[in-house]
């Protein structure tokens, strides 16, 4: 399992592979193992020996029963034992799939701490023969037992600043102040904490922290923030303005340090309009600076910001298996760097029953057709069904620009049932 900021899980074999997967990121040299930097940011299931042994009981089982229905396919002989077996394997194949399932009934995390997963946090076994449901299953363990951080948590400032920030890594040139991603990292391998399952509970505490006056924020176009406002202009004519820092990007870009540090206070150093000569040099008003990214949810919002910002990613999402038909030739034009689809469709069927189906994040031209199996289904259910089909496209980390006459191509050939969600970076050239 390699070094990573996103929250990962491991399956393992058992719980001594699963305590040197979240402790160590290299362990080839069993004298000299090499710790794990992200401890906060994996955990790892795996399988209690009498739960595993049961699952392997059912695998024989099982296996034994294929074995005797292969030697028996033919003849008058071998009939009643054919009879036998159709009652028998698929009773033979639920067992062994529920019992597989359930057999990875432990949680590890770094350093060696391991959990029960107790019955209530267990599928369901009816859920089990449907489709997968062990990794929201897992989810609510977690929050549960509040293993790991939610949405809004933020950790308290005075242990965040005498704990979490001087064990960051620091600027080489300026002493105590720190990038906010190397925050972020810090979050992830200090000890002591939940899992970090993205960037928001690092986000709120440096937040909190500058509500409270403890520390200034410097962004990558120069402005700076503390709990009284933000200071921006270029060098030597630097004036306070009104706003507050409602969030911020965990990269290096990103400067921070502690509001009595002296790089800090060379941030919030600004020129008065009675210290310019004569009054000659009156600062303008600054023009309110767009955000950093943006997204558009209708067509014309798209086209509006496409003339002057990168392209991130554009979701198209049909509501009808015709329009989730043409989201691929649709896409292609745009030359995306790399595109997935997922496809969700359930309801109740026309004779009886209920079905759902999801195929997420796979390639378009995936071998099982998801939209061909959607269609299907569809065609099955009654009244009260619902379909969703989302071709996601990805343009990279930079963006791409000049896809304006495209998306206007697009926007005026795609169905009614399709509509689009697109995330632009800032605008190119600092463009108002």
């Amino acid at each position: 399992m390699p070094e990573s900021a996103e929250l990962q899980l491991a399956l393992c074999e058992d719980e001594k592979v699963a305590k040197a997967v979240c402790s160590f990121s290299d362990d080839s040299d069993p004298k000299a193992p090499i710790p794990r930097r992200f401890q906060n940011a994996i955990l790892a299931v795996t399988a209690t020996p009498f739960a595993l042994n049961a699952a392997i009981e059912k695998a024989q089982r099982l296996l034994a029963a294929e074995a005797i229905e292969r030697d028996h396919k033919t003849g008058e002989l071998g009939k009643l034992v054919r009879e036998q077996l159709k009652r028998i394997i698929p009773e033979l194949q639920k067992q062994f799939r529920v019992q597989t399932c359930r057999a990875f009934d432990r949680v590890v995390f770094a350093g060696g701490t391991s959990y029960p997963i107790e019955e209530q946090f267990q599928v369901p076994e009816e859920q089990i023969l449907q489709r997968s449901h062990g990794q929201s299953s897992l989810r609510k363990f977690l929050d549960t037992k509040n293993l790991i951080y939610q949405p809004g948590d933020a950790l308290d400032v005075g242990r965040f600043l005498r704990d979490i920030l001087p064990g960051a890594t620091p600027l080489p040139d300026k002493a105590g102040v720190y990038t906010a991603r190397a925050i972020h990292e810090r979050f992830l391998g200090a000890s002591g904490l939940r899992l970090v399952p993205d960037g928001g509970v690092v986000r709120q505490t440096i937040l909190k922290a500058l509500g409270e006056g403890k520390l200034v924020v410097r962004l990558a176009d120069g402005r700076a923030y503390d709990s009284e406002g933000c200071v921006e202009g270029s060098e030597g004519r630097r004036r306070r303005v009104s706003g507050n820092l409602t969030t911020l990007a965990l990269d290096a870009d990103v400067w921070i340090a502690p509001r009595t540090n002296y790089f800090g206070q060379e941030w919030l150093k600004e020129i008065k309009e009675e210290q310019l000569e004569d009054g000659k040099d009156i600062i303008p008003p600054s023009p309110p600076r767009p955000p950093e990214r943006i997204t558009a949810t209708t067509w014309e919002k798209v086209l509006e910001y496409s003339s002057d910002r990168p392209l991130l990613k554009l979701q198209l999402v049909a509501h009808s298996p015709a329009a989730g038909a043409s989201l691929l030739n649709l896409a292609l034009p745009l030359g995306a760097d790399n595109l997935s689809l997922s496809v969700n469709v359930g309801g109740r069927l026309k004779e009886g029953g209920t079905i759902n189906f999801a195929a997420n994040d796979l390639k378009p031209t995936h071998p099982t057709k998801p939209l061909a199996i959607a269609q299907t289904l569809y065609n099955a259910l009654g009244e009260s069904v619902n379909y969703e089909a989302e071709l996601a496209l990805n343009f990279g980390s930079a963006g791409r620009t000049g896809l304006e006459t495209q998306l206007r191509t697009l926007s005026e050939n795609a169905p009614e049932e399709i509509s689009p969600q697109a995330t632009f970076d800032k605008p190119i050239g600092g463009k108002k």
